[in-house]
């Protein structure tokens, strides 16, 4: 069984920055490529709108289910080898997912929510806190890999 050990504010932080990127390239980029289309009258206001609240609710589904499914995190935090778990260590509920993610409200007054996690025992942010759940670093298990590749 993989050690779980918590994740550091830095890994965290990249794992972020990935999951802006997606989200960014999914949803921003069709909204930017319209407006630069130089049309600003007809269809294209009814189109920036609607990809604008595709956007918004994309990005809310995004952070608020991932973490509760089986990857137990964002497409960002799997990338990176990082989960979101409960207390003991399990995967967290869906209540608990969007707890968390109404708790990155709060942790994004100034920040101080976020930056916590450098400070905190088990690395803890203020909307781990809050939803009871803390992001941990897996190692891969190679001999549990090795034994798949082997039976495939």
């Amino acid at each position: 069984m993989n050690e779980q050990r918590p994740a550091g504010f830095w890994i965290r932080f990249a794992a972020a920055t990935i999951d802006g990127l997606i989200t960014n390239v999914i949803f921003f980029v069709p909204i930017i490529f319209l407006m630069v289309s130089g049309e600003t009258e007809g269809v294209l206001p009814a189109i920036v709108g609607f990809l604008t609240l595709l956007l918004l609710i994309g990005t809310i589904l995004y952070f608020g289910m991932m973490p509760a499914t089986s990857f137990q995190g964002t497409i960002g935090k799997k990338l990176l080898g990082l989960k979101v778990v409960n207390d003991s260590g399990g995967k967290i509920s869906m209540g608990q997912s969007w707890i968390r993610y109404l708790g990155y409200i709060v942790s994004s007054i100034f920040y101080v929510g976020y930056i916590m996690a450098a400070f905190t025992d088990r690395k803890r942010a203020l909307h781990d806190m809050m939803a009871d759940t803390y992001v941990v670093k897996t190692e891969p298990d190679l001999a549990a890999a090795s034994e798949k590749r082997l039976q495939a």
